[in-house]
C-alpha cells in the first residue's frame, strides 16, 4: 500500500505532489525489471584453482582408490 508523497521545498512549500497511483505503477514497473534480469543461471559457479585441485586430489587419492577397490 502506497500513500500520497508530498515533496517540499527548503522554504516548507509544496515542490510536488506523488500520487499513490504512480507509486504504485513505478513500484510494479522496477519489480517487473528486476525479475527479468534475474536468470536461472546468473549466479556464476565458483572456480577452484588448479592448485588446490590438484592438492586436494594427492590427498585424498588414498581415500578415493580404496572406495574405487571395495568389495563390499
Amino acid at each position: 500500500m502506497f500513500y500520497q508523497v508530498r515533496i517540499k521545498r527548503a522554504d516548507g512549500t509544496v515542490k510536488k505532489i506523488v500520487s499513490e497511483n504512480k507509486l504504485n505503477n513505478r513500484h510494479w514497473d522496477n519489480f517487473q525489471k528486476s525479475e527479468e534480469e534475474i536468470g536461472l543461471v546468473t549466479a556464476s559457479k565458483q572456480q577452484v584453482p588448479a592448485w588446490v585441485k590438484q592438492k586436494l586430489d594427492l590427498e585424498y587419492m588414498e581415500t578415493y582408490s580404496d572406495m574405487m577397490n571395495y568389495n563390499g
